[in-house]
């Protein structure tokens, strides 16, 4: 009597997915804390001094998701456990637009960044986003808006409850409030310097970036990318290195 091996059947554990890869920018006025708050999630190291990014740099690291408890057993096993962001840092003076407008493109997730001790980086939001919406060349990017500076209490100028009202009036271009659901998630304080804070913020960018992904509106945002040939930064840019900044020395006063 022969005897036949069965071969075992695959199971979900020996199943391996790639890791996805979400873009994501930092942008807002310079000195609102964009580069402390990439620091603090990344290197876990927060610092107060200050000097401005020139141009523009990324950094790549990995996010854990949870599966929510209101989703079902197959919906957990097709949401990724790990999530990669590629997080670029934007210089934030007026003077660098031309050349940061280059790293806009494609991008998944775009974290709109104020101070909360300054007023006119909460109005210049809209500036932000429109200049967004226009270079990045996505159809549906996921929204974050995050207050830094929580910390400095005795020196705030405006409070949370006023951001939505504030970021989606007297719009030109496009409004913010267009491509926000879920205000809870995508609208929330933090201060750099408590790095729980910065990771719940990069949790809900995660969060926002997968969901879009995993909808038709991912697969449009490749459609319309598809039409776009790749930019060139050099000829955008005045020196061969003025597009870079190097993590160590690039610091905000949070």
């Amino acid at each position: 009597m022969t005897k036949h091996r069965l071969s075992p059947e695959p199971t979900p554990s020996t199943s391996t997915q790639p890791t996805p890869t979400l873009k994501v920018v930092l942008l807002g006025d310079s000195g609102v804390g964009k580069t402390c708050l990439r620091s603090q999630f990344v290197h876990h190291v927060f610092t107060n001094a200050y000097k401005a990014t020139i141009g523009g740099d990324y950094l790549t690291t990995t996010v854990k998701l949870l599966p929510s408890n209101e989703t079902t057993t197959n919906q957990q096993q097709q949401t990724p456990t790990n999530v990669n962001l590629q997080i670029w840092d934007t210089a934030g003076q007026e003077r660098f637009n031309s050349i940061s407008q280059a790293f806009y493109r494609g991008t998944d997730v775009c974290v709109l960044v104020y101070d909360v001790t300054n007023y006119e980086s909460v109005l210049s939001l809209r500036d932000w986003f429109n200049r967004f919406i226009e270079y990045c060349h996505v159809d549906t990017p996921g929204v974050i808006i995050v207050g830094n500076k929580s910390d400095k209490v005795n020196e705030r100028c405006v409070d949370m409850e006023e951001i939505r009202d504030i970021v989606t009036s007297n719009t030109t271009i496009a409004n913010v409030g267009d491509y926000i659901e879920d205000w809870e998630t995508c609208l929330l304080e933090v201060t750099a310097k408590k790095l729980e804070m910065v990771t719940t913020l990069f949790e809900n960018v995660a969060k926002v970036g997968v969901e879009l992904s995993a909808s038709d509106v991912g697969a449009a945002k490749k459609r319309k990318l598809q039409q776009f040939d790749k930019i060139d930064l050099n000829h955008r840019l005045p020196t061969t290195n003025a597009n870079t900044n190097d993590v160590t020395s690039s610091s905000c006063a949070c």
